[in-house]
């Protein structure tokens, strides 16, 4: 994973467009520049998986195909940009085409019906075309242990040339010199926490008007989104007087359930009260930065 950081790789090239839901371009120039550490992910079931089930998807493609692949442990690296690598899956011999190997949940059928692939993926591929000089990929899904898709991908050059564009400019203006890309998302709250740190407590900075206009926005959509809450939970009351007493209405396209549901939540205060030791051994402080708008008083 460390090595990764040194280039560009077919992962990160929906990110560094913008277009992942994964990962985001600040997140990619954090990783790539030391900013911040990635995740240890390889314990998680879903990645084990993943990794356990790659030879099995290599399998039902060859079945379903009647083509042969091999696997090729190495790095591919871009013979005019040596930023942009690849850690293909697999190579399919007698041809010069590269197949990737995924899996996913029966909740994501859709993204893999009929000629659709998620677009991440895509651009995965269409990157690993890109630097090795594949002239085809193949793209294979085993979808929740009860379906399993293959599909096409044909060289787009325009597409390719495009991509490896964004991604060369991403590199020299981004992550050579260590500039923070200006577009931050609604994903990115995890790596700003990360990115700044340690804080310094008790420091000012003078924001001026920039401030103001960035507070009064926010202020201003979170009105809207209270006026807005207020709406749904009003249309929502008004369902559940339609439900009744029945816990499941029908619809000609929709359906609505109201079940009872039951929950068990520990009382925090109680557990500090009654049990202290045990209250102290359970519990661990948990450090976060919480952002605050309000607007400064006059002074008298």
């Amino acid at each position: 994973m460390q090595e990764r950081n040194n280039y560009i790789g077919g992962s990160d090239a929906a990110a560094v467009l913008g277009l992942s839901r994964f990962s985001t371009p600040l997140q990619v120039w954090a990783l790539k520049t030391g900013q911040i550490q990635a995740d240890d992910i390889s314990d998680r079931i879903e990645v084990k998986l993943g990794n356990k089930l790659e030879q099995t998807v290599a399998e039902f493609f060859m079945e379903e195909t009647g083509k042969k692949v091999v696997r090729k442990n190495e790095t591919l690296f871009h013979p005019k940009y040596p930023f942009l690598g690849a850690n293909i899956d697999r190579r399919v011999v007698g041809e010069n085409a590269v197949l990737e190997c995924k899996t996913t949940t029966m909740f994501k059928y859709r993204e893999w019906s009929d000629d659709l692939i998620p677009q991440e993926y895509l651009l995965q591929v269409l990157h690993y075309m890109a630097v090795g000089g594949f002239q085809k990929g193949y793209i294979a899904c085993l979808i929740g242990n009860h379906k399993f898709v293959w599909k096409e991908i044909a060289r787009d050059e325009d597409m390719i040339n495009d991509l490896v564009s964004k991604e060369v400019r991403f590199w020299n203006t981004f992550v050579v010199p260590k500039v923070m890309p200006a577009t931050v998302s609604a994903n990115d709250s995890d790596a700003l926490y990360k990115l700044f740190q340690p804080v310094k407590v008790g420091s000012e900075i003078a924001l001026g008007d920039e401030l103001d206009k960035m507070a009064e926005h926010i202020d201003s959509m979170k009105a809207d989104k209270k006026a807005l809450d207020s709406q749904i939970e009003q249309a929502e009351n008004e369902l559940k007087v339609k439900l009744g007493d029945n816990e499941i209405g029908i619809g000609n396209s929709w359906k609505a359930t109201w079940k009872l549901q039951m929950q068990r939540r520990v009382n925090s205060e109680l557990l500090k009260q009654e049990f202290p030791a045990v209250y102290e051994k359970c519990s661990r402080p948990i450090e976060t930065r919480v952002l605050r708008i309000m607007e400064k008083k006059e002074a008298k």
